[in-house]
């Protein structure tokens, strides 16, 4: 009877230090837009929890979704997720939950290496509003310039420095212009309305001096500059691949692939597909610039804490893991793209695989954003809202259904409405 008794007791034990382990099991929930960085996510993850311990769960969602439920997450507090990964144009807008993690208390006992691998540009692009740190650079993208060189260099032409060099050479390689042309258009836009046209127009606007708000947030589309800006790129759709009104950026590629252009204002995000030789014939000739004009757009994301998240520490773990310098690398196997570190991209090595590198990271010296749609802390107007009422406007200029002149007119009639509408006075 005592041997039984004393059988059931090891028992009881071995099974309350089991549930005592299972209990302590560290766990965090990650929350990530599909893209190739999750895949990099999903393909790494087990290597961090065999390091740390700690599992993780992570959640991949669309676009749309990745908005949609982080914020519901983080105005309800329901802390369905440790992290989420946050769109530029998104930070404010979190920020002002209240529930987005300052990370300065972090970052002040930080390794002062691990930090000094970030670009200060690129940081503070991505993590830094109104002063603070709450996200670190986990898909850093800008707008570049795309070239064959082998044509440019057999024409005697150099990469465009402005916009009406860029018109220029465009028409130079259109064959409805020039017949001696050895591609038959200069170039492809993605004029869709919304996120295309207003991404493939800004840095235009800012090229020529222009701007979409002054510094008092007056509407500032009704001036010479703006214009211009417009009518150079209605212009450039004289010498366009056909769909500029509807084309995204990846029917820019498979123009630029396809050798139907000589050159495209895109997205460094698409440079692993076009420097691909299995996917692009043209590869070897395929050259990088800074876009005309130098002021690009800024893409890309930041990963973030959760405030709520139970278990702070853990969460951090995992951010400066998969911000850090030996992930950035090895992500590289697994998806060709800008390295997020700058420790990482003065890699002799990583150069050789990622060309546009530099090209990238002098961008970021001029890099601009869509808009600062927010002020002193108060949301003034979604940047969705703002995105489908201008891209709008420059569609219908782009594809003749308004003069570049009343597009602009009715841009700056109704962004000031939008304004109005939130409460901006």
């Amino acid at each position: 009877m005592k041997k039984y008794l004393l059988v059931c007791l090891i028992s009881l034990v071995i099974l309350t230090l089991s549930f005592v382990a299972v209990s302590q099991e560290k766990e965090i929930s990650i929350l990530l837009t599909g893209s190739p960085l999750a895949d990099v996510m999903e393909t790494l993850q087990d290597d961090f929890e065999k390091e740390t311990g700690i599992k993780v769960n992570v959640e991949i969602v669309g676009y749309e979704d990745t908005h949609t439920k982080g914020i519901l997450d983080l105005v309800s507090g329901t802390n369905n997720y440790d992290l989420l990964m946050v769109d530029n144009p998104w930070i404010a807008e979190y920020v002002q939950t209240g529930n987005l993690l300052v990370l300065d208390e972090f970052m002040a006992k930080e390794d002062p290496e691990y930090l000094a691998g970030f670009d200060k540009a690129v940081l503070d692009a991505y993590g830094l509003y109104e002063g603070k740190y709450y996200g670190y650079p986990i898909m850093l993208t800008t707008t570049i310039l795309f070239y064959r060189s082998d044509l440019f260099e057999q024409y005697g032409k150099k990469a465009p420095e402005t916009w009406d060099e860029f018109n220029e050479i465009a028409k130079f390689f259109t064959q409805s212009f020039n017949p001696e042309s050895p591609v038959k258009y200069g170039i492809s836009i993605a004029g869709e309305r919304g996120d295309g046209a207003i991404s493939q127009w800004l840095p235009l606007l800012w090229g020529y001096g222009g701007s979409v708000f002054d510094k008092d947030w007056n509407v500032t589309l009704n001036t010479p500059e703006a214009l211009k800006a417009l009518e150079a790129f209605v212009e450039s759709a004289q010498y366009s691949a056909p769909g500029f009104g509807t084309n995204y950026f990846p029917e820019q590629v498979a123009h630029f692939t396809n050798g139907e252009i000589a050159m495209m204002e895109n997205w460094d995000a698409f440079a692993g597909d076009v420097a691909d030789p299995v996917k692009n014939p043209y590869a070897e000739n395929t050259a990088y610039a800074s876009i005309p004009g130098k002021y690009p757009l800024l893409g890309g994301w930041a990963l973030s804490i959760n405030k709520n998240s139970k278990d702070l520490d853990s969460a951090y773990t995992f951010l400066r893991w998969a911000c850090g310098p030996e992930v950035t690398k090895k992500s590289l196997e697994v998806s060709i793209s800008t390295p997020i570190r700058i420790d990482v991209a003065q890699d002799p090595e990583v150069k050789a695989i990622v060309p546009w590198v530099d090209v990238v990271y002098e961008e970021f010296k001029n890099i601009r954003k869509y808009a600062e749609t927010y002020q002193g802390g108060q949301i003034l107007i979604p940047e969705a809202e703002y995105h489908v009422l201008l891209g709008t406007a420059i569609n219908e200029a782009l594809t003749g259904q308004l003069s570049a002149k009343d597009a602009l007119a009715k841009a700056q009639k109704d962004i000031e409405d939008l304004l109005k509408k939130h409460g901006y006075k």
